[in-house]
C-alpha cells in the first residue's frame, strides 16, 4: 500500500510540474513558430516548426543556419513557473538531433527568484552533459536542486555557429531524492568543499549553515562517487551567490593544467605612440599561473614601456584596461611597474586584518623581473581607461594606480568583481577560486563593488573615434 501511495504522489508531482510548461512538444503553432516560446529573429538562421523530422507527435522545432553564422547564435526560451515548495530536485530535458553542425548546441536555464533576479544558472556544458553534434535523437537534461527562493525558470536551447538542429519533446519533472545512504568518499568530498567555504569565504556569515547542512544531508543521499556530488557542490556555490558572492568559481582539472603550463587567454599586450607624444599601453587579461609564462608577459609590457620612453619625449601615458577581464594580477602589475611605481599599491582585507600587495625592484607577487625599467619622468600624467569588461584582476590592477597624485581614471564603471579570489586545490584536482577578501587602494579606501571612473566617458558610436583616448589625451596635455 505504501508503494502505491508513493507512486501516485510521484505521478501527481510529475503532472503538476509538467503542466507548467507551455507547448512542450511544439504541437501548437502560430505563423510557423511554436506558441508560448520566445524566439528573437536572426537573419543568419531559419527557425521554424517542421513536420518532416520529429521525435514524437507531429512537429519539432528546427534551427538551421545559412552557412555564415560563425560567431552568432539563435536561441529559444520560455519563462516557466516552478511549482511546489521546500527542497526539491527538478529535471529539464529535451530530445535533440543535429546534422552538418560545426557549432555548439546546448540546453540552458536560469533560476529566478520572486524579484526575477537570476539566482542560479546552468547549461549543458556546465553540468557536464555536452550535446554531441551530428547525432540522431538523444535526450539531454539539466538538473537543479531548488528551495523556496526559486520561483521561475527561464529555460531554452540554442545553436551557436553553423549547423542544423531539431528540438522536441521538452519535459520538466520533479525527481525524488534517493533514500540510499551516501558513500564515505562522497560525504568526505562534500565536507572538504563545505569546510573550505565555511572557513575562508568573506560571505560565510551571511549563509544559514544549519539549513544548508540539513539540505545537503537530504540531497546527498545516494551519492557514491566524487562525480555524483555535483548537485551538492552547486548547491553550496548557489548559497554563496545568494549571500552576495558573484566572483567565486570552480576551475576544472583541464583548465588548471592549462593555466599551470601556458596562458589560455593568449591575447598579447599592445603599445603605440599617440599624437602629442603620449605613450599608449594596452594590458589584456592574463590567466596563467606559470611563473615563467607570467614573467615573459610582464617583461613584454616593460619592454614596450622602455621602448616608447627611450625613443621619445613622452608627455604622459594611457594605460588601457578596458578589455582586461582578469586572471592573474601579478604579471600585469609587474609589467606596469615602471608606471605604477614602487611601494605598497593596495591591500587585501577581510574586515579584520589587511595584507598589502606591492611592487619593488621588478617584483610583484611570484613575478620577479631582471633589470626592471624606470621611466624618465616619474611625475608624468597617467590616464587609466576602464569599462564594464574591466574585471577581477583587471580591477585590482586599476586599484594599484588609484591614489597616485598623477593618475586619473577615465571611461565607464568597471564590472564590480573587486573581491580577491584565493585558490584552494581540491582532492579531485580541481581548484576552488573563493572570494576571501575585499580590496583596498593605497589610501585604504575599500572597494566592494564597481570602480567608478574619475572622468566618466561614454563610448562613441563611430568606430574610428575612441572617446576614452581622446578625453585622456586632452587631460594629459592640459
Amino acid at each position: 500500500m505504501k508503494k502505491s501511495i508513493l507512486s501516485i504522489s510521484m505521478f501527481i508531482n510529475i503532472v503538476l510540474v509538467q503542466a507548467q510548461l507551455q507547448n512542450p512538444d511544439f504541437e501548437e503553432t502560430e505563423n510557423n513558430l511554436p506558441s508560448g516560446w520566445n524566439i528573437k529573429p536572426n537573419e543568419l538562421y531559419q527557425t521554424a516548426i517542421t513536420t518532416s523530422t520529429k521525435y514524437s507527435g507531429q512537429n519539432s522545432l528546427q534551427i538551421n543556419s545559412n552557412g555564415n553564422a560563425s560567431g552568432n547564435m539563435q536561441t529559444f526560451s520560455q519563462m516557466v513557473p516552478i511549482p511546489g515548495n521546500g527542497l526539491r530536485k527538478v529535471r529539464l530535458s529535451s530530445y535533440i538531433k543535429s546534422e552538418n553542425t560545426a557549432g555548439k548546441i546546448a540546453l540552458w536555464a536560469q533560476v529566478k527568484n520572486g524579484e526575477k533576479t537570476t539566482i542560479d544558472f546552468a547549461n549543458s556544458d556546465t553540468q557536464d552533459n555536452k550535446v554531441i553534434p551530428n547525432m540522431e535523437w538523444k535526450e539531454y537534461a539539466l538538473e537543479f536542486v531548488l528551495d523556496d527562493n526559486a520561483k521561475n525558470f527561464l529555460f531554452g536551447g540554442f545553436l551557436s555557429g553553423n549547423g542544423n538542429v531539431w528540438f522536441d519533446h521538452i519535459s520538466m519533472t520533479e525527481i525524488p531524492f534517493s533514500e540510499k545512504p551516501s558513500s564515505e568518499k562522497a560525504l568526505k568530498y562534500i565536507d572538504e568543499f563545505k569546510n573550505i567555504v565555511r572557513k575562508n569565504s568573506i560571505f560565510k556569515d551571511k549563509i544559514d549553515w544549519v539549513t544548508l547542512d540539513n539540505n545537503l544531508s537530504k540531497m546527498s543521499k545516494g551519492m557514491d562517487t566524487v562525480e555524483d556530488t555535483g548537485p551538492a557542490i552547486r548547491y553550496i556555490m548557489k548559497a554563496l551567490k545568494s549571500a552576495g558572492d558573484n566572483h567565486s568559481f570552480i576551475d576544472s582539472k583541464e583548465s588548471v593544467a592549462k593555466k599551470n603550463t601556458s596562458n589560455p587567454t593568449a591575447i598579447e599586450p599592445e603599445s603605440r605612440l599617440l599624437a602629442s607624444n603620449i605613450g599608449y599601453i594596452m594590458v589584456p587579461a592574463f590567466s596563467s599561473l606559470n611563473k615563467e609564462v607570467g614573467g615573459s608577459f610582464a617583461q613584454k609590457i616593460q619592454g614596450m614601456i622602455k621602448k616608447l620612453d627611450t625613443e621619445n619625449m613622452i608627455k604622459g601615458w594611457i594605460v588601457d584596461l578596458r578589455t582586461n577581464t582578469g586572471g592573474n594580477m601579478y604579471p600585469m602589475i609587474a609589467g606596469l611597474g615602471p608606471l605604477i611605481g614602487e611601494g605598497k599599491l593596495g591591500y587585501f582585507t577581510d574586515g579584520k586584518k589587511q595584507s598589502p600587495w606591492s611592487y619593488k625592484k621588478g617584483k610583484s607577487g611570484m613575478i620577479t623581473l631582471q633589470n626592471p625599467y624606470s621611466i624618465k619622468q616619474q611625475n608624468a600624467k597617467i590616464a587609466v581607461l576602464i569599462g564594464p569588461m574591466t574585471a577581477s584582476s583587471g580591477e585590482a590592477t586599476t586599484i594599484s594606480f588609484i591614489g597616485k597624485p598623477n593618475v586619473k581614471t577615465f571611461g565607464q564603471s568597471s564590472a564590480g568583481y573587486t573581491t580577491a579570489n584565493q585558490q584552494f586545490t581540491l582532492s579531485d584536482g580541481r581548484n576552488l577560486l573563493l572570494a576571501s577578501s575585499y580590496e583596498m587602494d593605497r589610501n585604504q579606501k575599500e572597494y566592494k563593488d564597481k570602480i567608478e571612473p574619475d572622468v566618466p566617458v561614454q563610448p562613441s558610436d563611430q568606430k574610428d573615434i575612441d572617446q576614452g583616448i581622446e578625453a585622456a589625451s586632452q587631460w594629459i596635455m592640459e
